[in-house]
């Protein structure tokens, strides 16, 4: 008992110990399956049809931040660790907004600094769900509102957790910053997926771009879905994507 206080000890003074999301073990459904106006004019373009087929898998348990990774706990792991910090450190929003200008390294190094991971692309949409299928949104089918989610905004990134969780207690899984994911991004994985705990497509074929989920403060309902991909080269650093963490 004692060794164990000291480990979460240590880890909360190194800013880390942020509340995790318990994800059981079970099967859901991960792809878009609802049909969009494109589809029965038989125009929708083949660069949008990656969120297809929907798909079922199996999944095994684990958990991820409830939050994404903020100023404050991002400004621990750069003292503790001597990192960069973004470019735009000097003018720095609160310490409860998203950690944002952070590229997939950065991302990647933070988590494992905190002795975690990002989340593959297939556990951030499970996670995402929230245990509800079949719908296109954390919260369910309900349009997107302002009290739901920031989002289609000019304004940047808000504190975290100012909307309502989803089923699985997550916050800010649609809108606010988008999120890197461990994934490279392979247009055709999801015809050919492994049924169980999908790792995502190799380096070695698909190392060009890593896919991000969840949509941005920047984005436009129908990119804020719980499978809308995206996919951006891992040195991009914008004002609208950020991560947290998964173990």
């Amino acid at each position: 008992m004692r060794l164990l206080f000291l480990i979460a000890t240590c880890a909360m003074a190194q800013g880390i110990a942020q509340e995790m999301a318990q994800i059981p073990a079970g099967e859901f459904t991960m792809g878009r399956t609802k049909l969009t106006p494109d589809d029965k004019t038989g125009m929708r373009p083949v660069v949008l049809l990656d969120d297809r087929p929907p798909h079922k898998l199996k999944m095994s348990a684990f958990e991820i931040d409830k939050m994404e990774v903020t100023h404050g706990a991002y400004a621990k792991f750069i003292d503790a660790t001597g990192r960069s910090a973004p470019y735009h450190w000097s003018k720095r929003p609160a310490d409860n907004v998203p950690i944002y200008n952070v590229d997939w390294s950065d991302a990647d190094a933070y988590c494992r600094w905190a002795g975690k991971r990002l989340p593959t692309e297939a556990e951030w949409e499970r996670a995402a769900r929230g245990g509800i299928e079949g719908m296109s949104y954390p919260w369910g089918d309900d349009k997107p509102t302002a009290k739901l989610a920031h989002f289609d905004v000019q304004t940047g990134a808000v504190p975290v957790a100012r909307h309502p969780a989803n089923g699985f207690g997550l916050f800010d899984m649609a809108g606010s910053v988008s999120e890197w994911t461990q994934d490279w991004f392979d247009r055709d994985y999801y015809s050919k997926s492994p049924a169980s705990d999908p790792p995502g497509p190799p380096m070695a074929q698909y190392g060009e771009y890593k896919v991000i989920r969840g949509g941005a403060w920047s984005d436009a309902p129908s990119r804020i879905t719980v499978f809308f991909r995206n996919w951006v080269r891992p040195n991009q650093k914008t004002p609208n994507l950020g991560f947290r963490c998964a173990r």
